[in-house]
């Protein structure tokens, strides 16, 4: 990429720096600083540093593309936010944005997305979905509405228990992709999605997680007495 007057009297600086610190001489500063005000690209520049210990001048522009790239997670087809299983389940729920574009993975375990306080700025959300031999489970709240019929099923299951027409004001999840020889189970709370939701209440704060052994607040591990209710279908 080409570079401009900025991006060169930036270097020249970098340079007069070098030369401070005892690291180039009268006659090396001369030449360097000449030679980046003729610069042309990134690559010109970075080959005045390769001995100097700073930052090449393209590191710069790597940061800005990642910084930019961040900003767009979510955004649109090409940056769809990615959230996968692998080999052990993930699970989010409590107080969240929905972006308008994502992309679920179960892998061998279990994706699963709880929207009961989750905050949809969004009238219609793109979900891609890939139940692999696993499961992608969508909690939904009353009123709002998911639509399955682009989701293959592969030698797998798609089960959607909530309705495909939205209340108005309320999102629509588009689905598509396919189960493979998972499953993808949409449905609206239950018992323990209720309990875990007035929990994260009173902790105040999002829960995102793997599976695993649960503690409690205190520390201390769960006894029977903690135990949520318990559906029969997850």
């Amino acid at each position: 990429m080409r570079v401009g007057h900025e991006e060169r009297e930036r270097l020249v600086h970098v340079l007069m720096q070098q030369y401070a610190e005892g690291r180039l001489t009268d006659a090396e500063l001369d030449d360097l600083s000449g030679r980046a005000r003729q610069a042309r690209t990134y690559a010109d520049l970075d080959r005045l540093v390769v001995d100097l210990p700073v930052p090449a001048p393209s590191a710069a522009l790597l940061r800005t593309a990642t910084t930019a790239n961040l900003s767009r997670l979510g955004t649109d087809p090409d940056h769809r936010q990615t959230l996968s299983g692998g080999m052990s389940s993930y699970v989010r729920r409590g107080v969240w944005t929905v972006p308008a574009y994502l992309n679920l993975n179960a892998g061998m375990a279990t994706v699963k997305l709880d929207f009961q306080q989750a905050i949809c700025p969004h009238d219609v959300v793109d979900i891609s979905v890939s139940g692999g031999v696993g499961s992608v489970v969508l909690v939904v709240p009353e009123g709002w509405g998911v639509n399955t019929d682009q989701v293959g099923k592969g030698i797998g299951s798609v089960s959607n228990k909530v309705d495909t027409i939205p209340r108005a004001g309320q999102p629509l999840l588009v689905l598509h992709g396919s189960s493979v020889a998972g499953s993808v189970k949409i449905r609206y709370p239950g018992r323990h999605d209720r309990y875990m939701m007035r929990r994260n209440v009173k902790r105040g704060g999002q829960d995102t997680q793997p599976s695993g052994v649960a503690t409690l607040r205190s520390g201390r591990p769960p006894t029977p007495q903690d135990a949520p209710p318990q559906d029969s279908a997850r």
